[in-house]
């Protein structure tokens, strides 16, 4: 364990131990909250202090709720309860002062008494009650359920089926939700068939679950399919709705001995599918003794006349029991196969084989490769799938049928190509044909495998910030754009940075301020050291493009005409602080709305950082703030500034903006000056403006004025 480790655990341990609960609560919750993060992958990494946190729980438990502490400690109770923490937790759930603390103690209650050999008799009873008791509110009946319903009890069941006869829907549907896992089903399917039928259709996802359990699993591939013979129909009844494990593998092994392709079919993905054989057995490890059987007779299905069970043995074997000896026959399926379904199947099949094997079958990577260019073939059932098998399985040995399909191919299966390519180095290997292909393509990529957009791999990111998507038309400037996209900073990235920020193309102007600023861009390429070359260009190209209209809209998709703006407002976010006089000229100078926000946005960042207020920023905002022509929440933005600047350097100019004849401005100016340092030297000003601003519908900063003039005066 670390340091850094082991101090957060002693801070954390010291926290727990606190004689204050409200910190004790907040450690809770800090458990919790770590713990809920665990669902993304992460370690909780209180783990450690575990049996700390539970016996903090019980203690905060053994007291009288106070504020959340009983929520906090039943929440993570939900996860280290225990079968001696029953009673604690029926003492909670009886003296529960709200809703939220009755939930939380039937969560904790659901884990307490699943620990336990014997359920806490007192705490079930507790629960079973509220689960009958009408005059709850559903919603804690709802919860009263859940928190029993992992216990394989006869009396929990009975319990259940009480709550299904129950007037009100929701209850009903609950009930009938507990009673719909595959065990339970073997005894009260009819009920709730029965129950199911009566809802109406709109009764919700949890109605509507219920009504797929009823049906039950038919298969993956034949769900239009009927079998014919009575004694396999028999079967497969039994197999979705077994009575006993004994039963559910007989007829299994019925619908799998068989003759019909379909009963052999059905079979099959009962095994491969997650919602099949193991969900209705009550031991699932049953199923493994069948496997090697299963996949003998998915084997011989591939072998044998039996092609409408092919899709089903290609997707049962798969690649995960695909073996080098299977080529043969995955050939022959290939060859004489017109379904994409079983193209599918067999290409994933086909990548088990390729990936066992030290020296890859020719034949087997040459008829996925054909499958790439048949214009019979479906794009994203088979090619896709081809593309994809030959790049992972082959790596860098699949080049060949790539870049053959960048050639060749349809533009998916360009894009498709190029993304794999580029996944497996191929972009040093050819860089040349990669480019032209994506330059075919113009400003949008014909698809984005895996949420990828394969320009952008192929000539690297940023395209720009506020121009996605654009294409230079002029070729030199689109070559200046491909050269910033490179990943390496030198004279040449320099020349085409300047190409573009000395062009009269607004789109290029733009791209190219994006790439400077973004730290994407030059900074991610060459550090900061990169920008240097380029700043005064960039400085002046700031004020140029703030002093012009909007861009066409047309240029940018996303942005429309404030991309210009938005892109030079960004480089000005990064020069604010070592440019005030840059970005005073814009504040005084905007001529929208949206330029003067962002400016006064990026004088506040200044502003935070500083130690007194740059006196041409405060000239501007002064100017601002006095200008009968602005906006008037522009004027009192910039007040606001003023007032919250370091300093004194902007006192005269809040001084002179309370002369002018807007209350509003007045007002704002005034309370600029109500701090210690100032409001003496200009009480009397303050004074003789606060008996001129009205009594009502005035701005709050006059009465706040008048508060502390009043203030100062006892």
């Amino acid at each position: 364990m670390s340091d850094d480790e082991k101090s957060r655990l002693g801070e954390f341990s010291a926290r727990l131990e606190s004689d204050d609960i409200d910190v004790v609560c907040g450690t809770l919750d800090d458990y919790q909250s770590a713990q809920a993060d665990t669902r993304w992958g992460v370690d909780n990494p209180y783990w450690p202090l575990a049996n700390e946190v539970r016996f903090a729980a019980r203690d905060l438990l053994g007291q009288p709720p106070s504020g959340r502490s009983h929520a906090s400690a039943l929440t993570v109770m939900l996860h280290l309860a225990e079968e001696e923490d029953a009673d604690l937790i029926a003492d909670a759930l009886e003296g529960a002062p709200d809703a939220e603390v009755r939930e939380m103690a039937l969560l904790a209650a659901g884990t307490a008494l699943a620990e336990g050999e014997e359920p806490n008799r007192r705490l079930l009873a507790l629960i079973s009650a509220m689960v009958l008791d009408e005059g709850l509110d559903v919603r804690d009946r709802k919860d009263a359920v859940h928190a029993l319903d992992d216990l394989d009890l006869p009396q929990v069941e009975d319990l259940i089926v009480r709550l299904s006869e129950s007037s009100e829907l929701e209850l009903q549907v609950c009930a009938a939700g507990c009673l719909a896992t595959p065990l339970r089903l073997r005894v009260h399917r009819d009920r709730v068939r029965r129950l199911a039928e009566s809802w109406p259709e709109d009764a919700g996802w949890g109605a509507e679950h219920i009504r797929e359990a009823v049906e039950g699993f038919h298969s993956t591939y034949w769900k239009d399919a009927e079998l014919d013979d009575p004694v396999l129909q028999e079967a497969h009844d039994e197999l979705r709705f077994p009575l006993s494990d004994e039963g559910c593998l007989r007829a299994f092994a019925t619908l799998l001995r068989s003759e019909d392709p379909v009963a052999v079919g059905i079979a099959l993905d009962h095994y491969e599918s997650s919602e099949g054989l193991r969900r209705v057995l009550e031991d699932e490890e049953r199923a493994e003794a069948y496997l090697p059987e299963v996949l003998a007779r998915a084997r011989e299905v591939l072998r044998r006349p039996m092609s409408p069970a092919e899709v089903s043995a290609l997707n049962m074997i798969g690649a995960r029991h695909a073996e080098p000896g299977d080529a043969d026959v995955l050939l022959d399926v290939l060859t004489r196969t017109d379904s994409d379904a079983v193209r599918k199947e067999a290409i994933w099949m086909a990548y088990g084989v390729l990936d066992e094997a030290e020296v890859k079958d020719k034949r087997l990577v040459a008829a996925l490769g054909d499958l790439i260019f048949d214009p019979s073939v479906g794009f994203y059932i088979t090619k896709e799938t081809a593309i994809r098998v030959l790049a992972d399985s082959l790596g860098a040995d699949a080049d060949d049928i790539l870049l053959r399909a960048l050639r060749e191919g349809e533009p998916k299966v360009q894009a498709h190509a190029s993304y794999f390519l580029v996944r497996t180095g191929g972009l040093d290997r050819h860089r040349a044909i990669l480019e032209e292909v994506a330059e075919s393509w113009g400003d949008r990529p014909p698809q984005y495998p895996w949420g990828e957009d394969p320009i952008e791999l192929i000539f690297g990111k940023p395209h720009s910030v506020h121009w996605e998507e654009h294409r230079l038309a002029d070729p030199d400037l689109y070559r200046a754009h491909k050269r910033l996209r490179a990943p390496t900073v030198d004279e040449s990235y320099h020349q085409a940075l300047r190409a573009l920020l000395e062009s009269d193309d607004q789109a290029a102007v733009g791209i190219a301020l994006d790439h400077w600023w973004s730290p994407d861009g030059a900074v991610k390429r060459g550090g900061e050291e990169a920008r240097e070359p380029e700043r005064a260009l960039v400085l002046d190209r700031i004020r140029e493009v703030l002093r012009q209209p909007p861009s066409p809209a047309e240029l940018s998709r996303v942005y429309g005409p404030e991309a210009k703006h938005l892109t030079a407002l960004s480089a000005l976010d990064v020069v604010a602080a070592e440019e005030p006089s840059l970005l005073a000229e814009v504040v005084a100078a905007a001529t929208s709305d949206l330029v003067r926000e962002r400016a006064l946005d990026a004088v506040e960042a200044v502003f935070k950082d500083a130690e007194e207020a740059d006196l041409r920023l405060v000239e501007a905002l002064e100017s601002v703030a006095c200008d009968e022509n602005m906006p008037l929440n522009d004027r009192v933005r910039a007040l606001e500034l003023l007032d919250e600047s370091p300093g004194t350097n902007s006192v005269d100019a809040l001084v002179r903006a309370t002369r002018c004849p807007e209350v509003e401005v007045q007002a704002a100016a005034a309370w600029g000056l109500m701090w210690e340092e100032v409001i003496e030297d200009h009480r009397a000003m303050l004074e003789e403006l606060s008996a001129t601003w009205p009594v009502e519908d005035a701005p709050w900063e006059v009465t706040r004025v008048r508060d502390m003039l009043n203030a100062a005066k006892k």
